[in-house]
């Protein structure tokens, strides 16, 4: 019986707290290889949030599991199963955000020049309207310069202010609210071209 109960628990699948506690204490590859396989998919959207690339995006999220695994016993597992699901991706997010953020500083400053003039957008306002949802955002966002896509997420998703923004990237605090207005203002710009075509096919 002693066998058949240790053959059951190691077959059947891990939670998320014991894979957890499997990589703090047991630090096997079990836990690790759970964790990297259940939120790979995760990280890997969250990164493509900032990176366009998909070399560059892929190694940033290995990058990122790479942090997280070592940073893994600092992290502060709530009793709570729900709340414990949430806290570690909110954790692991964090981690890949800076990751990205990291792996595009250490690009030639001639990388996030700008490719729109201000001419060619002035004629599109920068209010973001009720009609541009979530969902156009997000697949809109991919079309932008890194430097805009990365500075609309951290402002507007992430919630980082134009200060600490402009210290993550190394730019000046002006420089990150004008980027952020062109991030804006190509979205819209985008949008409207995107409706029109839409518009013009089922018509």
């Amino acid at each position: 019986m002693k066998i058949v109960q240790q053959y059951w628990k190691k077959a059947r699948p891990l939670t998320l707290r014991e894979a957890l506690e499997d990589c703090v204490v047991g630090k096997s590859e079990r836990g690790k290889s759970f964790v990297y396989k259940k939120y790979y998919g995760y990280v890997m959207a969250v990164v493509l949030r900032y990176i366009s690339t998909e070399m560059e995006a892929e190694e940033a999220v290995n990058e990122s599991f790479v942090k997280v695994f070592r940073k893994i016993a600092s992290f502060e597992m709530h009793a709570d199963e729900p709340a414990l699901e949430k806290t570690f991706r909110s954790w692991l997010a964090r981690i890949a955000v800076n990751t990205s953020i990291d792996l595009l500083r250490t690009r030639k400053p001639t990388s996030f020049l700008e490719d729109t003039s201000d001419e060619e957008l002035k004629s599109h306002t920068v209010v973001m309207t009720d009609r541009l949802g979530v969902e156009d955002i997000m697949k809109l966002l991919t079309r932008l310069p890194d430097i805009q896509c990365s500075i609309f997420n951290l402002f507007e998703i992430e919630g980082y202010s134009h200060e600490e923004i402009g210290t993550m990237l190394n730019i000046p605090e002006s420089t990150s609210r004008t980027y952020l207005t062109r991030a804006k203002q190509r979205l819209r710009k985008l949008y409207i071209e995107e409706f029109s075509v839409s518009h013009n096919i089922h018509s």
